[in-house]
């Protein structure tokens, strides 16, 4: 019978999941029901190590943006059985943390799914999401301050335990919770009895006046979506290639495969601790831009991410959306009854 040494936490990171290592005479089956079944065979000292980080960091994937829905998603327990025996179950969440070793547990209570800076200036419209994981029954607080008057802290959320949230923070939508609008406004989870379990993630109104600038949100590398803003300058780089061929001595066009695409600079990057966190937008393999009314799927090309240290940083890279149509979709205009000609001194001329 195998005797069991190591295994993982109750709940993990899958970059961060340790193996599990047993003594064994004997070839153990390792399984995990409608995931994997593998057979495992003792080295010299009797040692068998089974390996999860690979498999789970390739096979385990962040919920998509309308994945949870409002009331939250369940965590998955994974129990795993050796030669047909209940052995241990744990949870494992996408993502990881760079650290040798780590209490996932705590770090779950302690913080959001995010590396963002803890300060955001945000314009109204702009999408914001945090999502939290609740290993026990608590709550979402919204403390708001205004230009005039004490600050008004409202439950924003309750929670249930053992469930992940994606917390819907756009300004808009935070405005509407209070009488006036807000200057900023701190969020954070707190236990039942009052205790504040996580750090405090503050959002402060900005004006929007750049017209270069854009919106994109990406999954970050613990399992979350950030919304990223850069204002440098936007170029359309489309590309368009004729496809021909030559029938009875005549070229004859039958195609053209065309597509679109923007080179676009981040802008000023004001610190270190902000540098990092755009970084991680270029690592990150699911990025959208947002669009005039929605969010855009899309891939990244030809980043520039070079930068010397202790200098204003900025980065230039190409995306284009994932679908792409060769189709138009244009909405048409109301005609007035009658067209009016303004000449010259700003006279009605016709």
């Amino acid at each position: 019978m195998a005797n069991l040494i190591r295994q993982p936490q109750t709940y993990n990171f899958a970059g961060n999941i340790s193996d599990i290592v047993l003594m064994s005479d004997f070839p153990v089956t390792f399984s995990v029901p409608l995931l994997l079944e593998e057979v495992y065979y003792p080295g010299p000292d009797g040692r068998i190590t089974i390996p999860l980080r690979a498999f789970f960091e390739a096979h385990l994937h962040a919920p998509d943006l309308n994945d949870i829905p409002e009331d939250g998603l369940l965590l998955t327990a994974y129990t795993y059985y050796l030669d047909g025996n209940e052995a241990g179950s744990f949870h494992v969440l996408p993502g990881g943390v760079d650290a040798g070793a780590i209490d996932t547990a705590l770090f779950l209570k302690g913080n959001f799914l995010t590396w963002q800076p803890q300060t955001r200036r945000v314009s109204y419209h702009e999408p914001q999401w945090l999502r939290y994981v609740a290993l026990q029954a608590c709550s979402v607080k919204v403390k708001a301050s205004f230009a005039e008057g004490d600050p008004v802290t409202v439950t924003f959320k309750e929670l249930a335990e053992l469930t992940q949230y994606s917390l819907d923070l756009n300004y808009g939508r935070i405005r509407g919770l209070f009488e006036k609008q807000p200057t900023y406004y701190d969020v954070w989870v707190e236990a039942a009895g009052g205790e504040r379990l996580s750090f405090v993630q503050r959002y402060v109104l900005r004006e929007e006046v750049a017209d270069t600038v854009d919106f994109f949100v990406f999954e970050n590398s613990l399992g979350g979506f950030d919304t990223i803003r850069f204002t440098g300058d936007r170029k359309e780089v489309a590309e368009a290639e004729s496809l021909n061929a030559v029938f009875d001595g005549d070229t004859g066009e039958y195609g053209v495969d065309y597509s679109k695409a923007w080179k676009k600079y981040t802008g000023y990057i004001p610190d270190e601790r902000t540098k990092v966190w755009v970084l991680e937008f270029f690592s990150s393999c699911r990025r959208y831009h947002l669009g005039a009314d929605s969010l855009n799927r899309i891939f990244v090309t030809k980043p520039k991410l070079e930068a010397t240290s202790d200098e204003v940083a900025g980065y230039e890279f190409t995306f284009a959306y994932s679908h792409q149509s060769k189709y138009l979709n244009i909405a048409r205009d109301e005609l007035p009854e009658r067209l009016e000609i303004v000449g010259p001194g700003d006279e009605l001329f016709f």
